[in-house]
């Protein structure tokens, strides 16, 4: 069974793939046929032709759902092509969770959609002695108490490491581990966010990028495609003098104030942030490896968007 990295990779190319046969009979249309086209290309070839037909099935409905939404996909009002490209992954290491890129033009009119496959997640960011994720993630650097507080717990995983030893072999890893680095991690943010008010705008400038984007989800159980618009900075639906959008996208409200953070109830290794205006994260901290490494991982899924979010599926059938 191919990796996730894989699956996903291959749905990005098929979702790139179809809006291209898709609009290339209405508008002039480039593929930018790049390394990082060449990747996702690589990887859909790697799967069955059962898995490449419902990746495409997939795309289809998806871009059936957002092409009546984006009048300049194919109702243009320049005359410059519509170049179609992927993004590089360092993107999305750097805040921009766009997968593939629709252009017309580099300052002009661009929209871009993040394609995941069976999964929601919005981030996979790690914590670790080196890492300041004060710093990576919102700007502001953490304290040297949270990096006094968190030395000792990977100085720890360090000694297993020179070990080589296996996560399955470690007793209590909750307790020693996950426990007291999500506490020091929960503690920092919130001094962080004691000391600057816009700390929840920034987290969810981190998590969601500073680019409008919809987020395409290939549901292979139920054999649906769900799309959300994430309109955050009102590029997304915009009309052209040649045909109007379909109606409105609503654009949603960043969050101002963190109202809680804790542990999920009755977990271990989970802790939930929630803001105003509809906003909850979810972060499970896990090890990303079999083997014991001086770092620990993130889930990171929102669990609590806006009311005002749309989101729409359509089955492949």
């Amino acid at each position: 069974m191919p990796s996730q990295e894989i699956t996903g990779k291959a749905f990005e190319y098929a979702c790139i793939k179809t809006l291209f046969d898709k609009l290339s009979s209405q508008t002039d249309v480039e593929l930018l046929e790049d390394v990082n086209f060449n990747n996702t290309k690589s990887a859909f070839e790697q799967l069955t032709e059962v898995e490449k037909q419902d990746d495409l099935l997939a795309a289809l409905r998806g871009i059936e759902i957002i092409a009546p939404l984006e009048p300049n996909l194919a109702f243009p009002d320049i005359k410059e092509p519509l170049i179609l490209s992927i993004q590089p992954d360092k993107k999305g290491q750097k805040g921009d969770v766009r997968d593939v890129l629709c252009v017309r033009n580099e300052k002009g009119w661009n929209i871009g959609l993040s394609c995941k496959n069976n999964h929601e997640a919005v981030k996979h960011s790690r914590l670790s002695r080196t890492i300041d994720f004060g710093k990576e993630w919102l700007g502001y650097p953490v304290s040297e108490n949270y990096k006094n507080i968190i030395s000792p717990l990977f100085d720890e995983l360090d000694e297993l490491k020179s070990k080589k030893a296996r996560w399955a072999g470690i007793d209590k890893k909750d307790e020693r581990f996950y426990i007291p680095l999500l506490k020091a991690f929960l503690e920092e943010l919130s001094a962080l966010n004691e000391l600057h008010s816009d700390v929840p705008e920034k987290l969810l400038n981190y998590l969601l990028g500073r680019n409008d984007f919809y987020k395409v989800i290939k549901h292979t159980k139920e054999r649906t495609t769900e799309v959300k618009p994430f309109n955050i900075y009102g590029t997304l639906g915009l009309s052209t003098k040649v045909q109007k959008e379909m109606y409105k996208i609503t654009r949603l409200k960043m969050p101002a104030e963190i109202l809680k953070m804790d542990f999920k109830k009755d977990s271990t290794n989970t802790v939930q942030i929630i803001c105003d205006n509809g906003w909850t994260l979810s972060l499970r901290i896990h090890n990303a490896s079999e083997w014991v490494e001086p770092s620990l991982k993130f889930d990171i899924q929102l669990v609590g968007v806006p009311n005002n979010l749309g989101s729409r599926i359509e089955a492949w059938q």
